[in-house]
């Protein structure tokens, strides 16, 4: 299982999305700025349909899911996201069934591999995974 290769095309599907909001609506800086101010928590944009929720995010485009969430934890890191959420993503882009088992273990590889950090809050380590 390629799960960077993943990760890599998860990543760049929500920074292909913000781009298109930033040219939208001349945005220079986080777009989570500007929820409720530019733009409505819930629309379309271009081939996105996309609902802001508490501090998630889920887009739509051309049968492709896309869920993430967008607080930042550590000062570094920019995304967050659960196995579910990579699953639903990687099936949907990539029309594939992907074990969720061994996607988590694959995840945890690469944790152990400090390739991807997991989210730690006052010392407990919750399934949720980092990326930049």
């Amino acid at each position: 299982m390629n799960t960077l290769k993943y990760i890599e095309s998860y990543r760049n599907f929500i920074l292909e999305f913000e781009a298109s909001i930033k040219k939208e609506y001349g945005i220079n800086d986080n777009i989570y700025n500007y929820l409720n101010v530019l733009f409505e928590r819930k629309g379309n944009l271009g081939r996105y349909e996309y609902l802001f929720h508490g501090a998630g995010c889920r887009i739509m485009s051309k049968g492709i899911i896309c869920e993430y969430d967008f607080l930042d934890y550590d000062g570094n890191t920019q995304y967050q996201f659960s196995v579910w959420k990579l699953k639903t993503f990687i099936e949907s882009f990539y029309d594939k069934n992907i074990d969720q088992s061994a996607l988590k273990e694959s995840l945890d590889t690469l944790v152990v591999n400090n390739k991807l950090k997991k989210l730690v809050i006052e010392g407990r380590v919750f399934d949720i995974y980092l990326i930049e």
